[in-house]
């Protein structure tokens, strides 16, 4: 059975610095029309790392769409046809002041596949060292290390909400 949908036209709605919003008129596999409101974002990297004590590096911060502190993996956007990878690297550095020697791809995902183009890239970092952060200039982040067996409670306990963290742990969890 054909499940795909053929476009009819398209509309840019916005086109900002992080993300374009657009509408698509479809054809539906059953001849309806129907329209499709599609976030285009350029994607993410974001690494988890975890130390010889296995304790999680999380960032603390503020995300202003939730109104709520929130604990994650430290992550960021990728630039218009950047290596997923060298974005990783910088942003563990910026965010947290640590340098991985090596990451290790774990998977990719799509936080919010019926709206947004976005992938996420999700890597492991190893053999980190310490340097310094670099934030941007509205980025105010807290970084820690917790244990890994409480981290994976606060998921349990849905302290940690952010999609990318989860499936993270996930990854590494099954890939152990």
């Amino acid at each position: 059975m054909n499940m795909e949908e053929k476009l009819v036209n398209s509309k840019t709605i916005y086109d900002g610095k992080v993300i374009k919003v657009i509408k698509d008129k479809v054809i539906c596999p059953n001849g309806n029309e129907s329209y499709r409101e599609i976030i285009k974002h350029n994607g993410g990297a974001a690494v988890l790392c975890i130390n010889e004590l296995e304790e999680v590096l999380l960032i603390k911060q503020y995300r202003y769409a939730y109104n709520e502190i929130l604990y994650e993996i430290p992550a960021g956007k990728l630039e218009k046809d950047e290596d997923p990878y060298n974005a990783a690297l910088r942003e563990l550095e910026e965010e947290t002041a640590f340098k991985a020697k090596e990451l290790i791809k774990l998977g990719s995902i799509y936080p919010t596949c019926g709206y947004s183009s976005e992938i996420i890239h999700l890597f492991l970092a190893k053999d980190c060292k310490i340097t310094k952060t670099n934030f941007d200039d509205d980025e105010f982040i807290i970084s820690e290390f917790i244990p890994l067996n409480k981290v994976k409670d606060m998921i349990k306990n849905g302290i940690i909400k952010d999609a990318k963290t989860i499936c993270a742990i996930s990854y590494y969890e099954l890939n152990k």
